[in-house]
């Protein structure tokens, strides 16, 4: 039964065979034609350059007893629970600060090279979204969109003009699809097993490429480390506003107890030394209050230094020297495949759809 099953399938490829041969002119024209329209396709897909960078985090977990600083920070609000120890922003979120709106808001005016000149990256989306090929875009498929965005403009406006939503953030239709093409431009890979993360930038241009990666990268950098140390600088914070309260408070002090001996250089009574020595009380209690909080500063920015997490770059942002996408042999050959593949598929099974439809009908 194999044997003649074996047999059956040999064939039936022969007869297919048999039948493109004898399209052979047709299947060649279809190919063709599809080898072109690859060509085309390569020709006209915009060229993609990849710059990126690669880090690791180096995030000490650092704590330690909390001191005048635990009842320091108690005064300004802050619970640090006997120890001040920072919490971090796992790696795997960093993606979600890369598509935050904060994020794309400052990277929007990252300065990139443009005929000459340096625009920034907002205004080079402009320049690049007003060609001719989007505009017929945007006026065709883009057209139901439109209108539907005519009629919920004046709803948005009067939902931002309410004096309940001061806080939010509100972004217009043209900001909208600016940041929505941020998916296409930032590609960032958290490798957990390994301990790295890779920040992937792909742009039309090289120079701009490698500026928009490495601003990216400082960005990214920035928040992290501003999350990390919120905590420790809010302290640091009240700490030298306090300081600068028990500052003039001291030369307060220190200018009433002067004052007083000039005023009474020749007078010892005991009035006088009464008066002396609680001026002079005054003046030593501020110059110890003084000391112990200008100590809580200094312990503070040493706090700040030893939360403020270190990245590592192993692979620092190089401007490419060759483009990453398109791949026009790559594309040729697909778009030449799919040729010949439709066919070969409409020469093999024609006429067996048609018999197909025909049954229907009847």
């Amino acid at each position: 039964m194999k044997e003649i099953s074996t047999q059956q399938n040999e064939i039936d490829l022969l007869k297919a065979f048999k039948k493109l041969y004898s399209k052979k002119y047709l299947v060649f024209k279809a190919t063709i034609i599809t080898f072109f329209l690859g060509v085309f396709f390569a020709l006209i897909t915009p060229k993609k350059y990849t710059a990126g960078s690669i880090f690791v985090p180096m995030v000490s977990s650092s704590s330690s007893s909390g001191g005048g600083l635990s009842g320091l920070a108690s005064l300004a609000g802050i619970n640090l629970s006997g120890s001040m120890e920072a919490s971090d922003i796992a790696p795997n979120l960093y993606p979600e600060i890369v598509e935050s709106i904060p994020f794309k808001q400052e990277l929007a005016e990252v300065k990139i090279p443009f005929e000459g000149k340096f625009v920034s990256y907002r205004d080079y989306f402009k320049i690049k979204s007003h060609g001719f090929i989007p505009t017929i875009k945007r006026y065709t498929i883009g057209l139901p969109g439109l209108i539907i965005k005519l009629f919920n403009s004046n709803t948005k406006q009067n939902f931002k003009n309410s004096n309940n939503n001061e806080n939010l953030i509100y972004l217009t239709d043209e900001d909208f699809v600016f940041f929505k093409q941020f998916e296409n431009l930032i590609n960032i890979n958290v490798d957990l097993k390994e301990g790295y993360i890779e920040l992937n930038v792909d742009f039309d241009n090289q120079i701009g490429a490698a500026i928009i990666a490495k601003k990216a990268l400082e960005i990214l950098q920035k928040k992290v480390i501003d999350y990390k140390i919120k905590q420790a600088s809010e302290v640091l914070k009240y700490a030298q506003q306090q300081l600068s309260v028990k500052r003039d408070l001291l030369y307060d002090a220190q200018s009433k107890l002067a004052s007083f001996k000039d005023r009474n250089v020749f007078i010892s009574t005991s009035t006088f030394q009464n008066q002396l020595i609680r001026l002079e009380s005054e003046y030593n209690n501020a110059n110890i209050v003084y000391q112990e909080v200008a100590k809580q500063v200094e312990e503070s920015k040493l706090q700040v230094s030893k939360d403020t997490p270190i990245f590592s770059v192993l692979k620092p942002v190089v401007v490419p020297n060759e483009k990453s996408s398109p791949k026009p042999f790559l594309i040729i050959m697909i778009w030449t495949f799919i040729g010949f593949l439709l066919i070969s598929t409409y020469i093999l099974f024609n006429e067996s759809l048609r018999y197909f439809i025909k049954t229907l009908k009847q």
